[in-house]
Formats: structure tokens, sequence, C-alpha cells
């Protein structure tokens, strides 16, 4: 047993490292696990764009996630036929901007869409849709959201067609659902199967690209546009989808480190980063993304910014910023800020354990069990008599025991997964596979111990508790009328 501090860090960097991956291909973007110190190499050789950002408050960050339409990375006959041609699709538009809202103190994370088609002032360069910023360059993005929302950009993130299509591809397939025949003639979708779809890579593009979706009707055969927005019901498909890629990169990638490698190597040549992203953020995104289930849609808050039809501009059709919205306020004042006060979380001496040994090392999980009951942890006997051989490392919990499975992740080297399984006769089981290297004690560890239904008080100069309820919005992303009932959502 050791505990954690700068040097720990340092060696834990390449496991935490390709997590914080997740965030930047899962929305776009996505999180990986790193195995050896290869890892370190592998950040090396993301491309730093020089940008002007405010220094990063104590209690988080906000990093902005592009989603770049840009051609340039085009080289072959193969990827212009996969992503077209650079010099008839030429110049770049950001297909996707989000923000992710990080703070890992109070550990929640929340996750704001800026429709494309948002009618905004783009410093120097007047009126235009929000896209056409990331035309000019990626400092601009940055002062459009600070100048039209009063909004801080700490950390920047970016990833391009072919990465994503490579993530989807190194993790094998996600599952989506479709509630009918689909197509969209500008991307080249096209599903003819309804019902939960698998998607490999570049159909994946497809689908979280599409702004002209249209379902076929199966008793006429006739098709109908299936959004009454299209970039609104695109930006719903995107955020079912990174919820579902992220858990799945996570889980994969936590469960088998060489998954994870694979992965890192798939993507990295495809991201570019600010100048001052380093490995504090790489912690905080891991922080915020390594407990996701990608069966949980549940489990990860992102919202859109509230719109509202009006003119048209120049014969565009765009969307305004709807500041009547109560939820305009609620997002864009969550933004802003970030709380330092800590989430309740239990005590060790309410956590009750059982050890398993996956790994084949003789005598790991009783070794284990006893650095855990001298941490506090209320123990069982271990079991090192189990068949089973995991890689990676798995801490099981059932769904109600989950704030006490993510207490025990902080103190297991490298980063372990968090599984959700039907409950048992301990809180929590630790599965360790070869991958595990201690039982380290975090630096900042200090449970607090609580009830669940226990108050939490406020920083002195932090939000109200409320600041971090879910904020309700409704969207247009209902089903068209003439068609019949969706077919049934089984498996997804």
């Amino acid at each position: 047993m050791k505990t954690s501090g700068p040097a720990s860090s340092l060696r834990t960097f390449a496991s935490r490292f390709v997590i914080a991956l997740v965030v930047g291909t899962l929305l776009m973007t996505a999180a990986v696990r790193g195995v050896d110190d290869q890892i370190g190499r592998k950040i090396d050789r993301i491309p730093k764009i020089p940008l002007i950002t405010p220094r990063v408050p104590p209690g988080g960050a906000n990093y902005l996630l592009i989603g770049s339409d840009t051609r340039e990375f085009v080289s072959n006959d193969l990827e212009r036929d996969a992503f077209g041609d650079p010099e008839s699709e030429s110049g770049k538009r950001s297909d996707t901007i989000m923000v992710v809202h990080v703070e890992p103190k109070a550990e929640r994370t929340f996750i704001v869409s800026f429709p494309r088609d948002l009618w905004v002032n783009i410093p120097g360069h007047g009126m235009a849709k929000i896209n056409a910023a990331y035309n000019y360059d990626e400092q601009t993005v940055i002062d459009t959201l600070k100048q039209n929302f009063d909004i801080d950009i700490h950390h920047y993130i970016e990833i391009n067609f072919k990465s994503f299509v490579d993530l989807v591809n190194s993790l094998g397939k996600v599952m989506v659902y479709v509630p009918y025949a689909a197509r969209d003639s500008y991307t080249y979708l096209d599903l003819p199967h309804p019902g939960c779809v698998e998607l490999d890579g570049e159909q994946s593009l497809q689908w979280v690209r599409s702004r002209y979706l249209e379902y076929q009707n199966p008793d006429t055969g006739r098709w109908v546009s299936a959004d009454i927005i299209p970039d609104l019901g695109r930006i719903g498909r995107q955020q079912e989808f990174m919820r579902r890629l992220a858990g799945l990169a996570v889980q994969k990638s936590l469960a088998n480190p060489f998954t994870a490698n694979l992965v890192a190597d798939r993507i990295v040549d495809g991201l570019h980063v600010d100048d001052a992203f380093d490995k504090d953020s790489v912690f905080a995104l891991l922080d915020a993304f390594r407990t996701l289930n990608p069966d949980d849609t549940s489990a990860l808050e992102m919202v859109t910014l509230p719109t509202k039809g009006g003119p048209s501009q120049a014969g565009q059709s765009v969307l305004y910023a709807d500041t009547t919205n109560p939820a305009f306020d609620q997002i864009i004042g969550r933004l802003r800020t970030f709380d330092t006060t800590p989430r309740p979380a239990p005590a060790p001496a309410e956590v009750r354990v059982r050890v398993v040994n996956a790994s084949g090392r003789e005598a790991l999980a009783i070794a284990v069990t006893k650095q855990l009951k001298e941490l506090g942890f209320v123990t069982v006997d271990a079991v090192e008599t189990s068949r089973e051989r995991i890689p990676g490392i798995d801490v099981r919990v059932a769904q109600d025991q989950r704030a006490k499975g993510n207490l025990l992740l902080r103190f297991i080297e490298p980063t372990a997964q968090l599984s959700v399984v039907p409950p048992s006769d301990v809180d929590v089981t630790l599965v360790l596979g070869k991958a595990f290297r201690a039982i380290a004690v975090p630096a900042d560890s200090a449970p607090v111990t609580t009830t669940p239904d226990s108050a939490v008080e406020p920083a002195p100069d932090g939000p109200p508790p409320e600041a971090g309820a879910p904020i309700e919005l409704s969207t247009p992303t209902t089903l068209p009328r003439s068609l019949p009932p969706p077919a049934p959502r089984v498996g997804c």
C-alpha cells in the first residue's frame, strides 16, 4: 500500500490519459486507458494549438469539444470515397459544438450542445451561424462563446471524421435504436431494418451527421422527414450516441488494457488540443467519465441550448437563442459556476468489500483484503480459488451501491472499471485482474460520512445545492404523426 502523490500520479498517467480522450472523441469524443509508459509519448503526438484561454478555476473547467468536417486529412482514393474530396469540399466547419463542464470536487459533469445553425455575433466578422466561427480559426470559436454567452473556455479538443470512424471500429460496433427503416441521401445513411441496430464506424458517422433523416412508413412505403427541426433532431441523436460510445469506450478499455492501447494508437493522430492541455486536464476528464455505463442513458447529463425560430438571414434558415426560456439562464449559469464543495461520500467503514483474485498471482486477494481492512473498509474472506481470469480490474456493485463503488475506485491503481451487477451479500466485489498494481491512498482522501438523505452545505462563495439539479428541457424530437407505431426497442 502506498500514498498517491505527484510521483504516483505520473505512474498512473499512462492508464488515465486515454480515458481523457473518451471525452475528446466522445462528444465527438471518447475515453480509453493506456497500459505502459508509451502512452506518455502518444500524448506528445497530439498537435497542439496555441490559444488564449483564461486560467482554470479551482473548482473545474469548461472543455470545448469540436467535431470538425474538414477533409484536409484525405490522402488517397479510399479516404476520398469515404469522407469526400478536399478540393470540392474545401474549408472547414464545426460539425458538432459541445461544452463539457467538469466539476471534479462536486462530482458533476454537464454537457451542453450548441446548434450549428445558431445565429450569433462572430467577433470581428459580424453576424453568422455559429459553426462559421470555426472557419476562421479555433480562437474565434472560443471568443464567440465568450462574447455571446459570457462562457469561459479553458481547454479545447477537436477530432476529425477519420478518427471518429477509427474509434468506433476499434471498439467494435455501437448499437442505436432506429424506430423505422431510415435513410439520409446526403450522408448516404441506409438502415433498412428498424429496431436495435449495430453501427460500424462509417455508419456511425453517417448517423451522427444526419440532418436530413427520413423514416419509411412500413404500411405505405413512403418516406417522411424524421425531424421537426433537423439541427435539433440531429443533436438529440448525437447526444444519445455519444453517451453510449463514451460508456462503451470506458468499459472496454478498462476491462482490457490492450484495447485501450489500440484505441489510443488509432485516434491520437486525428486529435487537436490547446497548448495548455496537460495531465491535470486529463485527470479531470478521467474523474468525470470513468464510471460511465453504456447501458445507462441517464449516466451523463446532456442538454441543448434552448433556441427558437425567427426570420431567415440571407436566405438561410437559422435559430436564435431563446433567452426567455427559464432553462436558458440555468444552463448558462451552470457553465459559469464551479463548485469546490466535495460531494457527500460514504466512509470506508460503511463499505463491505469482498476481494476476488482473478489475476493468477498467488495470495493477492488475501493481501489486498488486509490492506483495505487497515484503511477502514469492512472486509469479508478473500476469494483466492476463483477460476475467473480478467486482464483489467473490475469493481462490481448493485445499482443502489454505486457511491460505495466509486469510493473504492479512488484507492485502486491503475484505474478500474465500475460494473453494475445484481445485489449480493456485500456492497462491493473487487475483482483483481492481471493489470492490478497496488492499493493507493488518494492524496485528498477525507471521505465525508453521511447518510443518503444528508444535506450538503454549499461552499461560502459557491452556488446553492439546487444549482446542480438536472435541467428539464423539451426538445422537438417526437416521431412524425403520419407513421404507425415504431418497432419495439429491445436490447438497446
